[in-house]
């Protein structure tokens, strides 16, 4: 029995000085922390707009946003564009407008300035512009009001960008993080 007693004391000293050698040794592979950063989504577009108001017809609509999307997925920027009428007044140049957009990836709010060729008149405009489709408002100084509903070829803001990163001490492997021998 005391050689049993003796043998398990050296069993557990041995295991006992062994044991700090292996620390954070083997622990196995650990999930990779997700970084959101922000990212640009600059493109052109083109669409048909059915206006109504002031002119009622038919506008082809060439333009430009320049979006921004924050890590926590909000929007903003701006968006330059052109119009021309091709239906409800003479055919040629319609409307120039700037605007700014603010909102989430799917749907942004709009507000804006601009010049109509086809009323030679100033405008404020307000709107919203979703996945493909838009809607808006201008305010045309002494001529009145041209509403408006179309579609275009913008779809979504891009989602934020995601990185991965490992703790200290450990590389990314694939879709994991595994100890760095």
């Amino acid at each position: 029995m005391r050689h049993m007693i003796q043998g398990a004391v050296f069993a557990l000293a041995a295991c006992g000085l062994a044991l700090p050698a292996h620390a954070g040794k083997g622990g196995g592979d650990v999930p990779p922390t997700i970084a959101k950063t922000g990212r640009h989504d600059n493109r052109i577009y083109a669409g048909i707009n059915w206006n109504f108001g002031a002119r009622n017809g038919a506008t082809a609509v060439v333009g430009y946003r320049a979006a921004k999307v924050k890590a926590s997925g909000k929007v903003d920027g701006y968006k330059a564009e052109l119009t021309w009428v091709l239906s409800g007044a003479p055919m040629g140049f319609g409307e120039a407008r700037v605007k700014y957009l603010n909102g989430r990836r799917s749907v942004q709010g709009e507000i804006g300035v601009g010049f109509s060729g086809a009323h030679e008149a100033f405008l404020i405009n307000g709107g919203v512009q979703g996945p493909f489709a838009n809607a808006g408002v201008d305010y045309l100084f002494n001529k009145g009001y041209l509403a408006s509903i179309g579609v275009n070829s913008l779809k979504k803001v891009k989602a934020p960008q995601e990185t991965l990163s490992c703790p200290n001490g450990f590389i990314l492997n694939g879709n994991t993080c595994t100890e760095d021998d």
